[in-house]
């Protein structure tokens, strides 16, 4: 699998989902983890799918336009970041909905090549796979004498400076 979730305080780093830790109605996550929040926080649903030479993260975000949103990858490449929000009117006043969500990328993805497209409410994420050269063997050459010396010449660790 190319995609799971993220979460920097578990030992498996990367399986988490808000899913289990949001109140939920009839079965379906829910947008507010209390009724009096200020600020509501959202898990968007999303779809992934994947073939051999690509993977697509499909993300439902009605109402949260581009400029509200933030994809990012960290950790040298391995989480996908992506934050958002929107603003929603009430009678009175306008209550803000985020969302903050991470997904550890699979080794087997390109992911200076990932592209992002929004229509319709859907975000659709689509990285491309590593092509998988099959492995090669190379001789070593072994050459008869003394080794050349290291490229710094800092001694290691340990080692007694030469006076």
């Amino acid at each position: 699998m190319s995609i799971s979730f993220w979460n920097p305080r578990s030992v498996f780093a990367g399986f988490d989902d808000d899913f289990f830790n949001t109140p939920t109605f009839l079965g379906v996550p829910s947008l507010a983890a209390r009724a009096d929040d200020q600020l509501r926080h959202s898990s968007p649903r999303y779809e992934v799918t994947e073939n051999e030479k690509q993977f697509r993260l499909a993300v439902d975000v009605p109402g949260i336009k581009p400029d509200n949103m933030k994809i990012e990858l960290e950790n040298e490449g391995r989480v996908l970041h992506m934050t958002g929000a929107r603003k929603v009117q009430t009678d009175t006043s306008f209550e803000e909905y985020k969302f903050d969500k991470r997904f550890t990328l699979g080794r087997d993805l390109d992911t200076s090549k990932i592209t992002a497209h929004m229509s319709d409410g859907v975000l659709v994420l689509t990285a491309p796979k590593k092509e998988i050269l099959p492995p090669v063997n190379q001789q070593i050459a072994i050459t008869v004498g003394e080794a050349p010396a290291l490229m710094d010449e800092t001694p290691y660790v340990g080692e007694k400076k030469k006076t």
